[in-house]
């Protein structure tokens, strides 16, 4: 049998540094791999996080906002609310004294009432799609804002619902006009229970628009504390967005384009009317 001769050195060495480089290479690649994977990983549950906490932000936002509008509106109506209030306090011989155009004018400050319409895009994105439920993982925070979307789309209807009445009681007016006492249209008006139930409502329906405004403001500090946002922040999201709408423009308001017959904030600046109609009746005498 031949003798079997054993590999020199310089075969082994050459034999471990190819292993050794192999092997470097394989833990080289695998850790590149878990790195790039991980990072990735990383980078994916970040956005995650950041695309919740955005979501979160533009649905409370969006109920801070609709708090606002009502709070606006509200404060809007005190000049219709003060002439309301003069009508149904003055007596109908006081009010047949005052000329036809002054009362005409009056009775249409005081019902001119423009509906409630808020934005529905966060409300759709959030309440009609299955993967931003699936990314808030939040079940809390989903049935709350789903319960604020509910009572804001209920104000809305039941306010809306009142200010197209206002408009429609003095339709009956001025379609069937012997139904009412009243030597003019106008004091025919004021004689309609209906319209001055609808002038009787507009202090109501202030008042109702601040409650309303306090509950979702109420409601939506519960959202925070679900999902873990302090209410500075959602304070901060809401009114940079204003700032962005004003820089866009402003849209037309329907009150806008009415003319005031008079510049009215209280009950006291009637005091004019009120003397003018003593004046004459003191002249009648």
């Amino acid at each position: 049998m031949d003798n079997i001769n054993p590999p020199d050195s310089q075969t082994v060495e050459g034999g471990n540094k190819f292993w050794r480089n192999l092997l470097r290479t394989i833990l080289g690649t695998t850790i590149s791999i878990l790195l790039t994977f991980g990072t990735n990983a990383l980078i994916q549950q970040h956005r995650k996080v950041q695309d919740r906490k955005m979501t979160a932000m533009m649905v409370m936002s969006n109920i801070e906002n609709f708090a606002r509008t009502l709070e606006t509106r509200s404060n809007r109506m005190a000049h219709t609310d003060s002439i309301a209030a003069w009508l149904l306090c003055m007596s109908f011989e006081d009010l047949e004294l005052l000329p036809e155009k002054e009362l005409d004018n009056l009775i249409s400050e005081a019902t001119i009432v423009a509906t409630l319409n808020h934005d529905h895009t966060a409300e759709n994105v959030f309440s009609n799609n299955i993967e931003t439920w699936k990314n808030v993982n939040n079940l809390q925070f989903i049935d709350n804002i789903g319960a604020c979307f509910s009572a804001i789309n209920g104000v809305e209807e039941q306010f809306n619902q009142w200010a197209m009445g206002v408009p429609d009681a003095m339709h009956d007016v001025n379609v069937n006009p012997d139904k009412y006492e009243g030597s003019t249209i106008p004091m025919k008006m004021m004689h309609s229970e209906r319209v001055r139930t609808a002038l009787a409502a507009i202090h109501n329906r202030r008042c109702w628009l601040r409650y309303a405004a306090a509950s979702l403001r109420f409601f939506n500090l519960q959202n925070m504390a679900a999902i873990g946002i302090s209410e500075q922040e959602v304070m901060d999201f809401t009114n940079t967005r204003e700032k962005e709408d004003e820089n866009t423009g402003t849209p037309p308001n329907a009150n806008s384009f009415y003319t005031s017959a008079y510049t009215l904030d209280s009950l006291t600046s009637l005091t004019h009317l009120t003397e003018h109609i003593e004046e004459l009746k003191a002249e009648m005498k």
